[in-house]
């Protein structure tokens, strides 16, 4: 996939209905998605509303906090060892790279390792919203796993980038790869990493696991609704959803509730919490349960 024709060829197709009043904010920065501004991508704010910033000290808390919470060995395990897109809230530990967004995801991690994949095999992930793609990287190097990636083209091109330079041997299919906007089984089958906009087709392909992480809160609810018919369509048999998102926000312009998400009936609880390190936030695993 040559991630610059992706990113071209999705806008020629762009339906801004998926473009919420809270990501209008990439409109303001459309002279930077450009390839040569992605190797700083995460200093130059192109990366802005996606990348958890916070000063040191704080950021050093949260590591430390971490590693009581899951043990050093699982942390040092799933840390990068490159600063890919050269961010500046970072520091260094026995020789891997720290920053605030990896803490986070090395705790989600931990939780779909205990909670998800102790119960069934993770063999293909969904992942709506998936920023500029580092828990895709954690879950893709963890699991080895078939990954779909579903994002607004201008964060799928972020995610190109990282999730390329994590993983050049993997094969790549983006939107300017598919007939008819549509991602079918075969091509599914015969490739592993796929970047998606949200008005691509899913033909035929189940999924173990489907993620969305505070992305949902800031979208309009007749996409949020759109969703989730795709989420009750796509799941397997006994597959997880998992969902952390506000309790409330209004950045799109109304209220976004979280008790107000469109489940169907067909779902068992296995976790729901207030998110790590963020009581705004709830972090929610469910259980497709269709009989």
């Amino acid at each position: 996939m040559d991630i610059y024709k992706n990113f071209k060829n999705s806008f020629l197709s762009y339906e801004t209905k998926y473009k919420s009043n809270h990501w209008k904010k990439f409109d303001l920065r459309s002279e930077l998605f450009e390839e040569k501004y992605l190797p700083n991508f995460r200093n130059n704010s192109l990366s802005d509303g996606l990348d958890d910033r916070y000063d040191f000290e704080a950021q050093k808390k949260i590591f430390s906090d971490l590693i009581k919470k899951v043990g050093e060995k699982f942390v040092i395990e799933n840390l990068n060892s490159n600063n890919i897109g050269n961010s500046e809230y970072y520091f260094e530990h026995k020789d891997k790279v720290v920053d605030a967004g990896q803490n986070f995801h090395i705790m989600w991690l931990y939780e779909i390792e205990k909670i998800i994949n102790s119960q069934k095999k993770i063999r293909t992930v969904c992942e709506i919203g998936g920023g500029y793609g580092s828990l895709a990287q954690k879950i893709i190097k963890k699991y080895n796993c078939k990954y779909v990636s579903i994002d607004l083209p201008e964060a799928n091109l972020l995610s190109s980038y990282y999730l390329k330079s994590h993983f050049p041997k993997k094969t790549f299919i983006g939107n300017d790869q598919l007939l008819d906007n549509t991602l079918n089984k075969d091509i599914f089958e015969k490739n592993e990493i796929f970047i998606l906009n949200p008005w691509n087709k899913l033909l035929d392909i189940k999924f173990d696991l489907i993620i969305n992480t505070r992305s949902m809160m800031e979208m309009d609810k007749e996409i949020i609704k759109e969703y989730f018919d795709l989420i009750h369509k796509i799941i397997d048999d006994n597959g997880f959803f998992l969902n952390i998102n506000r309790y409330r926000k209004k950045s799109v312009g109304y209220p976004i509730h979280f008790f107000e998400y469109p489940y169907d009936g067909n779902w068992k609880v296995e976790c729901s919490k207030s998110s790590w390190k963020q009581n705004w936030i709830h972090f929610l695993i469910v259980r497709r349960n269709k009989y």
